[in-house]
């Protein structure tokens, strides 16, 4: 998924150690094909990231990324304390998404360990 969408790709023991450890994942499937993802990785407590959203192309524009996002955000309303911060990094053309489910346009900075 991450290779077809145009996402850095990650070395196999590095991405599944990163599902194992989530909080909780959406995956959605056309029969056995996958086509969108998302993850929602945290301490559980005070603080909860929004990772991986992503939509294969050919399944694009039919509402999957937000059904993704508004799945994670259900089980963050259900699941984590209600003081509990939910952020992301969102690539520029993805703002409104996330703005219309009510994230908020915040400053931020991103360190890559290699």
């Amino acid at each position: 998924m991450r290779r077809i969408t145009g996402m850095e790709r990650r070395a196999p023991s590095a991405a599944a150690e990163g599902l194992r450890n989530s909080l909780h994942v959406v995956t959605v499937r056309e029969r056995a094909r996958l086509v969108g993802m998302g993850r929602l990785v945290g301490d559980r407590g005070c603080f909860a990231q929004v990772v991986d959203i992503a939509v294969d192309p050919e399944f694009r524009g039919q509402g999957l990324g937000t059904e993704i996002l508004q799945r994670l955000i259900d089980w963050s309303k259900a699941e984590l304390p209600a003081s509990c911060h939910v952020n992301l990094i969102a690539e520029p053309g993805a703002f409104a998404l996330y703005k219309k489910l009510g994230f908020e346009i915040r400053t931020g900075m991103e360190l890559s360990v290699s």
